[in-house]
């Protein structure tokens, strides 16, 4: 038996009662005591076996099996980390999938017994269906080489996120300057999240992109301020290349003497500081609501209306009614008022409008009822639409629908400053345009139009006594004069009041940059906003007379952003001008991205969906929301972060690296 120790390359054959070399047997050695007809000699056991260890061909053919065993070691080895790379892939993907489409990846009950395991073990099981190395690992493979507990999924979407915010932060440092929007909300946990973006351009086109949500235990000014700071460091942004900050108008953000704007622009002098435009155009329309009592009433009754056909008795009522009466058209559902949404009044006008007689006709019905309760309300709701209310609705969806438009181009994230203001100055133009005399009589005889499609009776409200102390509304002229003409003066002076801190220079140079706006390339526009921005008044001069100049030859005009795209193959002729064009496009308008990354939130925590961890949300979060950057990871690279992570985990490396060292 001790052979056995002493010769790795001896083997017996109970047959032939014989011991052979396996090495030399098989490499085709010609020898034949060792390798065709074996050795029983045994009297000279103790001597030959040694003579043939020592001998020059055995011992290459012992080289020649060692260096078998290590390929074969090392094959079996790269097959091992194939499979579970090609493995590894369907998990990385399963998470992205998800991730993407907002769904729950975890379930209640994940175990064998389930019929349910969450939408992350489903998917991976019917992968396994197609993919029988997939199968395998999750049938066959040990418990810790699954790769599916949540902590290894937690794992994995943050080595994913991080991966994008890497892209986020090496793009925003190509583009050199960035503007930061920031926005609160309270989420279903009832947890304040504080929503950041960025904004920069990068290679001719505008990205705004989110990069994390913190929850906010406090929400005071310094808090809030090291929330954001810690944010952008995380992200490896510096604070330092920001031009602009953009936030609503809650005081705790925006107050101009210890508000977080002010603060921070202490730390980064040129972070100027911009009112975010669409919360500002709401604060007006609620503002004119508030101010003209009239309107007040309306929109109140307007509300009341949507409470009554909410119910599902009236609503599928109503329904029914639309289909009677317009069976070619898709019925219309009835908008909810909302201090908070912007142009969400223009809405709920544009609904009551398109199904005013489908309104009146489910009222009619319900009167009849045997509901003494909804007949009741419904008695008091068909008294409230009469002349008065229907001139009201036509009034308010003519002139609602210039600040629906301007509203609609206030989100869009390719909107610009320069374009912002102009927006603004022609809205109200067109405002004041409509107050006029024509216009009024074409309000007027649409709404007649209206009472007549609707049955309402345009004589109900010709009525001398008044109700308090306000007389009431009966003729067009009195309808004009306190009703009409009151609520364009008080949309006009709402949109003056609060977009005009615009007016001051720094922000004033936004608009010399615009190519279609009167003070193009006027330097008494552009100074000052060059000077805040450490640009030498000497060289803005002369690169203005030289673009003017570039301008005329190529006769190209257009907006801001089509100038800095016209300018980037001159950047080094022009490098304050195309500096101050890249800012002003920069720039923000609003604070709408904050408010869409809000909207992932609520996808991904529901009453159902509601236990996962703030990291969790906030990654998950960023690769919904970024999911074309999310479906164009690069998996191996997943993967080797991954295994980066984990050194004991070997099985997971490379797999380039093992066939090289073969």
């Amino acid at each position: 038996r001790s052979w056995y120790e002493q010769y790795s390359w001896l083997e017996y054959s109970v047959a032939l009662d014989a011991m052979f070399c396996f090495a030399c047997r098989q490499s085709g050695h010609t020898e034949t005591a060792f390798t065709h007809d074996g050795f029983r000699n045994w009297k000279k056991a103790s001597v030959s076996p040694k003579t043939h260890d020592t001998a020059a061909p055995h011992k290459y053919h012992m080289e020649s099996w060692a260096e078998f065993k290590l390929r074969k070691e090392k094959g079996s080895k790269a097959k091992a980390v194939e499979e579970n790379r090609r493995y590894m892939q369907a998990v990385v993907e399963s998470l992205g999938f998800t991730a993407c489409q907002t769904t729950a990846q975890r379930a209640h009950r994940e175990d064998e017994q389930s019929t349910n395991r969450g939408n992350f073990l489903e998917l991976l099981h019917l992968l396994g269906n197609f993919d029988s190395v997939v199968k395998k690992k999750l049938s066959d493979g040990p418990g810790n080489a699954k790769y599916v507990h949540h902590d290894i999924q937690n794992e994995v979407v943050d080595i994913m996120a991080n991966m994008i915010r890497k892209q986020i932060s090496e793009e925003v440092k190509a583009a050199e300057h960035f503007a930061l929007q920031v926005d609160e909300c309270k989420g279903i946990s009832k947890k304040e999240q504080i929503s950041i973006v960025v904004r920069y351009l990068n290679n001719d086109s505008i990205h705004e992109e989110f990069l994390h949500f913190t929850p906010a235990e406090d929400l005071d000014v310094d808090s809030l301020l090291e929330k954001i700071k810690h944010t952008l460091s995380k992200c490896n942004i510096d604070k330092n290349a920001c031009i602009g900050q953009c936030y609503d108008g809650a005081a705790v953000m925006s107050e101009c003497n210890q508000g977080v704007q002010e603060k921070f622009r202490k730390e980064v002098p040129q972070a100027v500081h911009v009112h975010c435009y669409a919360h500002r155009l709401n604060l007006v329309l609620v503002d004119c609501v508030r101010n003209v009592q009239t309107a007040a009433e309306f929109f109140a009754t307007i509300q009341m209306v949507y409470n009554f056909f909410s119910r599902s008795v009236v609503h599928n009522l109503f329904i029914q009614k639309q289909k009677e009466l317009e069976p070619t058209k898709k019925p219309a559902e009835l908008k909810k008022l909302s201090d908070t949404r912007w142009a969400c009044q223009y809405a709920a006008c544009w609904a009551i409008q398109k199904t005013l007689p489908a309104i009146c006709a489910t009222l009619t019905d319900v009167i009849n009822q045997s509901s003494a309760h909804r007949a009741t309300e419904a008695r008091a709701l068909n008294t409230l639409i009469d002349q008065s209310f229907t001139v009201n609705l036509t009034m308010m969806e003519s002139l609602l629908r210039l600040t629906n438009t301007m509203s609609d181009h206030l989100q869009s994230p390719d909107m610009q400053l320069a374009s912002a203001i102009d927006l603004v100055h022609l809205v109200i133009s067109a405002l004041r345009d409509k107050r006029n005399e024509e216009t009024w009589e074409d309000i007027w005889s649409s709404a007649n139009d209206l009472c007549g499609l609707a049955g309402i009776d345009i004589e109900q409200n010709q009525q001398d006594s008044q109700i308090g102390e306000r007389r009431p509304l009966t003729t067009p002229d009195d309808y004009r004069n306190h009703c009409f003409y009151p609520v364009i003066d008080n949309l006009v002076n709402e949109l003056n009041r609060h977009f005009s801190p615009d007016s001051c220079n720094i922000l004033k140079g936004a608009s010399a940059l615009n190519p279609k706006h009167e003070s193009f390339l006027d330097k008494q526009c552009v100074l000052p906003m060059a000077l805040h921005y450490g640009i030498c008044e000497d060289n803005l001069a002369a690169e203005l007379h030289q673009v003017r100049r570039l301008l005329e030859r190529k006769k190209q005009g257009g907006t801001c952003f089509e100038l800095a795209t016209m300018l980037r193959p001159y950047r080094d002729a022009f490098i304050d001008l195309y500096k101050l064009v890249c800012i002003g496009v920069t720039l923000l308008v609003s604070s709408t991205a904050c408010e869409r990354s809000f909207s992932c939130l609520r996808r991904l925590k529901n009453y159902l969906r509601n236990s996962s961890g703030d990291c969790r949300t906030s990654n998950l979060a960023l690769l919904s929301i970024n999911s074309t950057r999310t479906k164009g990871l690069n998996v191996d690279d997943v993967i080797d972060s991954f295994a980066a992570n984990h050194n004991r985990w070997t099985v997971l490396k490379q797999k380039s690296a093992i066939q090289n060292s073969v």
